[in-house]
């Protein structure tokens, strides 16, 4: 019997860290992880460089921000430039997110990242304080 608990709480733990990526935390879970969390897990949201798009609206909280008129296709083959390369690259080349979340990752021990830009998301993996991009999405 103890061993089928201990199977079932293993089970309901993998499916809960390995949930579905693209469904951003809400503010109130953003401030949580922030409480539990140093600092440096999160990646800083100032407004994007002079060099880079204008800066957005305000952002709704319960996800990424969304642009009727669609994403810069330019912005999106930039970031896609970047893939394989460190999350500062990308930061240069496009400036910073609207909005970012972690969580822990399925294939490796460190962590998923979703940056959320006006129209399209990039998703990175950090592990042992490097940030390396993946999809451009």
């Amino acid at each position: 019997m103890k061993k089928m608990i201990v199977f079932l709480l293993a089970l309901t733990l993998l499916l809960t860290a390995c949930g579905p990526a693209d469904a951003p935390e809400t503010k109130a879970d953003q401030t949580q992880a922030s409480q539990t969390q140093p600092p440096q897990t999160q990646a800083p949201t100032t407004e994007p460089s002079a060099t880079t798009e204008p800066a957005a609206p305000a952002v709704s909280t319960t996800g990424p921000a969304t642009d009727t008129q669609g994403p810069d296709p330019e912005l999106i083959a930039k970031a896609e430039s970047c893939i394989g390369k460190t999350v500062e690259d990308l930061y240069a080349l496009i400036g910073e997110p609207i909005s970012s979340d972690y969580a822990p990752s399925c294939l490796g021990p460190g962590e998923d990242g979703n940056l959320y830009y006006d129209g399209f998301t990039v998703y990175t993996y950090r592990e042992d304080g490097v940030e390396t991009v993946r999809v451009v999405e």
